[in-house]
C-alpha cells in the first residue's frame, strides 16, 4: 500500500511540495496525474494509499501546499481527517476524495476546514476546478477552522525562568511531538531565547513589528532563524539606547502569518502590559504562567490570573511552579501557594542549576537532557499538545510528592 505510483521530485531547493496525493485506486490516480500534467504543477507526488499512509509520511516531513487524500471505504472518515489534521501544517489545503455521496459528510468535512470533497468517479474538469481553487488560496493565510495554536509563556515576576520554560516547551513540541513550531521572543532588547538555543538573533523582527506592510510569508522565511526542521526562531537584540515600538496591527498580522504556517507559535512574553501585549493575550489559545514558590510570585500570579480571563475567556491556563526546592527553608509550600492563588499548580519543575548550566553551555534546550527537571519540562509540553503527562514515575514523582504538601 505504500508503493510509489508517480513521484516528480523537486529539482531546486524547494523543501515543500506543491501537491501530494494519496489514492486507493488506479482510475483516480490516472485522473490526478492527468490534471497535474494539464496544469503543469511542479513538485508533485501521487502515492498509493489513504489517510494512514499520509499520516505516517507527513509526520516525518513538511506538508505540501495542497493535499489530496482518499477516504474510500472508511467507516470513520471524519475521525481520519482529524487524525490527518494533527500532522498537517495549518497552511495546507486539503481536498478529500471518497465513495460516499453524502451531503451530511460533505458539510462536516467543510466544517473541519477541508477545501473540497469529491465523490468517485471524479472527472478531470471537476478536479481541475478544485485544485485551481486550492492553488489560489494556498499562497496566503486563509481564514479556515484550523490555525496553529498560540502558546504565550509569561513569568509572574523577573527571574522565575519563563524563557527556560518557553524554549524547552518549544523544543519538546518540535522534537518529541514532531510538530512545526515557531518560537517568538517579544523582548526585543533583553530577550535571551536565541542565547538559550545557541542561535544568532534574527534580523528584521523589529522592522516587521514596527511596519505592518512588511509582513508576508516571504519576509518571514527570510528573517526566521532555523534551529531544526521543526523549530524556527524569531528574536532580536536591539540597542538599549533606542525606543522599540511594537505596532498592535503588525503583531496581529505577524501572528496570523505564523499561525497559518506552524502548528504552534510559542511566545516568550514580557510582563509589561501594553496595547500589543493585550492584543496577544486576546489571540492566545494557551497561556503558561510561570512563578517560583514565593510571596511576590503568589501576589503577581493572582493579579495575572484575574487579568487573563477578562482579556480572553477561552484561553487555557497552565500554572507552572519553577525552581521548586531552591529555597527549602524560606520558601513557601506548594499548598500555601495554591491556597494563595486560588487554583491548582499544574506542573512543578525541580530546581537543578547543574542541568540548566550544562544545557546553556552546550547551547541546547534544558528539556533535551536527562533527569527530573528535563522530564518535568517535557511534561509541560505534552500537557499543552494533549499527550499523556510524563509526571508520575521515578525521581520526578517522588520529588513532587515531597513538595505538594
Amino acid at each position: 500500500m505504500s508503493s510509489v505510483a508517480t513521484v516528480k521530485e523537486p529539482t531546486t531547493g524547494v523543501d515543500r511540495g506543491q501537491l501530494h496525493a494519496y489514492v486507493l485506486d488506479d482510475e483516480t490516480r490516472r485522473t490526478i496525474e492527468q490534471v497535474i500534467s494539464d496544469l503543469v504543477i511542479p513538485h508533485t507526488s501521487v502515492r498509493r494509499g489513504g489517510v494512514a499512509e499520509a499520516v505516517a509520511e507527513l509526520g516525518q516531513r513538511r506538508s505540501p501546499r495542497i493535499l489530496l487524500v482518499d477516504v474510500s471505504g472508511s467507516d470513520l472518515p471524519l475521525s481520519q481527517v482529524n487524525e490527518l489534521a494533527e500532522v498537517c501544517e495549518p497552511g495546507t489545503t486539503v481536498i478529500v476524495i471518497g465513495d460516499r455521496n453524502d451531503v451530511g459528510l460533505f458539510r462536516d468535512l467543510m466544517a473541519q476546514g477541508v477545501s473540497d470533497y469529491l465523490v468517485k468517479p471524479i472527472s478531470s474538469a471537476l478536479l481541475q476546478r478544485s485544485v485551481l481553487g486550492a492553488s489560489e488560496s494556498s499562497g496566503a493565510p486563509r481564514h479556515t477552522t484550523r490555525l496553529g495554536r498560540i502558546v504565550s509563556v509569561v513569568g509572574a515576576r523577573g527571574g522565575v525562568g519563563a524563557t527556560l520554560i518557553a524554549t524547552s516547551c518549544a523544543w519538546a513540541i518540535a522534537n518529541r511531538k514532531r510538530r512545526r513550531v515557531a518560537l517568538l521572543d517579544l523582548d526585543l532588547q533583553f530577550g535571551s531565547v536565541a542565547l538559550h538555543l545557541d542561535l544568532d538573533p534574527s534580523h528584521g523582527l523589529r522592522e516587521a513589528l514596527e511596519n505592518p506592510s512588511r509582513i508576508d510569508g516571504l519576509y518571514l522565511e527570510r528573517i526566521m532563524t532555523r534551529h531544526s526542521d521543526t523549530l524556527q526562531v524569531l528574536s532580536a537584540e536591539e540597542k538599549l539606547d533606542e525606543t522599540v515600538y511594537v505596532d498592535r496591527e503588525a503583531l496581529s498580522l505577524l501572528l496570523g502569518e505564523l499561525r497559518s504556517r506552524f502548528h504552534f507559535v510559542v511566545v516568550d512574553l514580557p510582563r509589561q502590559m501594553s496595547a500589543a501585549t493585550q492584543e496577544l493575550l486576546a489571540l492566545t489559545t494557551d497561556l503558561v504562567l510561570v512563578s517560583d514558590l514565593s510571596l511576590a510570585g503568589m501576589r503577581d500570579c493572582s493579579r495575572l490570573l484575574q487579568l487573563v480571563p477578562e482579556a480572553n475567556a477561552s484561553c487555557q491556563i497552565t500554572m507552572v511552579a519553577n525552581r521548586v526546592g531552591e529555597h527549602r527553608q524560606s520558601g513557601m509550600t506548594a499548598a500555601d501557594f495554591r491556597k494563595g492563588i486560588g487554583r491548582t499548580i499544574d506542573h512543578m519543575v525541580p530546581f537543578d542549576p547543574k542541568a540548566v548550566v550544562e544545557a546553556l553551555n552546550d547551547g541546547r534546550a534544558v528539556a533535551a537532557g536527562r533527569g527530573s527537571t528535563p522530564a518535568a519540562l517535557v511534561a509541560i509540553a505534552e500537557g499543552i499538545v494533549g499527550g499523556a503527562p510524563a509526571a508520575g514515575r521515578g525521581r520526578l514523582a517522588s520529588f513532587l510528592r515531597k513538595w505538594r504538601s
